[in-house]
């Protein structure tokens, strides 16, 4: 291992956004069986899941930029 190496800073952990995925479809499932329409909720729970993941993707690229 040379200097250069041994200077580098570690880099930030990244943020993980798919939690949301799984959650939003879970939650827009069970309540689209609730409501009598699965198929909606689950879209619907998928859509604003997607939302968040973005959401996070992009303050999570905003914040490694910063670091640079």
């Amino acid at each position: 291992m040379n200097d250069q190496e041994q200077n580098q800073t570690p880099a930030r952990p990244r943020l993980g956004g798919g939690i949301f995925l799984f959650v939003g479809l879970l939650i827009g499932s069970i309540a689209g069986i609730a409501l009598n329409e699965p198929s909606i909720g689950m879209i619907s729970g998928f859509g604003v899941g997607g939302l968040l993941a973005i959401l996070i993707w992009l303050f999570d690229s905003k914040r490694g930029s910063k670091g640079r």
